[in-house]
């Protein structure tokens, strides 16, 4: 890849997309030592019955725990997810990604993602790009768009695994096909400049108007440079501006450094025709 941005670093995950309960049916199960209940009860009250009451951290950790002590790697991973970033306890990064370790081990997706960006950006172990690699193939492999996205970079920059493009681009897009923007606006680039897959501006242009109309303003940035250079759309300097402009806004300094150029160009080409206009009158 011509331009290949930093590896996300990590982040609190949003918890599990929760549906309405039967809190005595389930708290009973829980009691009498259901696994599934009780992670069930913990992400009730993590989320707070679906945002409908403030969160329960405690409760919810308490659950987790019980869970986790008969082997959950769910909950595993959810109690590191709180001990990383000290929602409901201490921060303890160390002990966050110790658990990680064992709950990706076990075969938990979630885990293996976060595990892969504790050794790509060094939280509680020493960096390691292979290792990060490698838990992230796993976590890929059971479909976890976050962990191709991330695997897609380290294959387009060569870090952790040999450089790939091909590679890169397979995982993008099995990515961008579960709706992860940033592998959408990659995806894009892929296809236009030809990395990894064979160029088509066009599909490109349509990639990022998607991405950039769901919010991804690196996307509306690279529509910018499509308008720019007329690749795969007709050429278009005004529109390019307001892409750039759009995506200035919300913080890229690129697309700032961009846009103020472009409105240079511009506004010295107005002049250049004005005087060229005034000359012409006065003949």
């Amino acid at each position: 890849m011509k331009k290949i941005f930093a590896l996300a670093v990590i982040a609190l995950a949003a918890f599990a997309a929760f549906a309405e309960i039967d809190l005595q049916q389930v708290g009973e199960k829980a009691l009498k030592g259901d696994v599934d209940a009780q992670n069930e009860l913990a992400d009730y009250y993590a989320t707070g019955d679906g945002k409908k009451y403030p969160p329960n951290m405690e409760l919810a950790l308490k659950w987790w725990g019980e869970a986790a002590k008969r082997g959950s790697a769910k909950a595993m991973t959810q109690i590191a997810i709180c001990m990383f970033s000290g929602t409901g306890t201490m921060r303890d990064v160390p002990g966050a990604t110790a658990l990680w370790s064992e709950a990706a081990k076990r075969g938990e997706p979630n885990a293996q993602y976060f595990l892969g960006v504790s050794y790509c950006n060094g939280f509680g172990v020493l960096r390691d790009y292979p290792t990060a690699a490698f838990w992230w193939d796993k976590a890929a492999k059971q479909g976890h768009a976050r962990a191709q996205n991330n695997l897609a970079f380290a294959y387009a920059r060569g870090e952790g695994v040999d450089r790939d493009l091909k590679k890169a681009f397979e995982l993008w897009k099995q990515s961008a096909e579960q709706g992860n923007l940033v592998a959408q606006t990659y995806l894009g680039l892929c296809y236009f400049t030809g990395d990894g897959v064979q160029p088509d501006p066009m599909k490109a242009v349509a990639i990022w108007t998607n991405a950039s109309e769901h919010g991804n303003m690196e996307s509306r940035r690279y529509l910018g440079v499509a308008y720019l250079t007329g690749k795969g759309i007709t050429r278009d300097r005004n529109r390019a501006l307001q892409c750039f402009e759009a995506a200035a806004a919300s913080g890229d300094k690129e697309a700032q450094k961009m846009a103020d150029e472009l409105r240079l160009d511009l506004s010295v080409e107005k002049n250049i025709s004005e005087k060229k206009k005034e000359g012409e009158a006065k003949k």
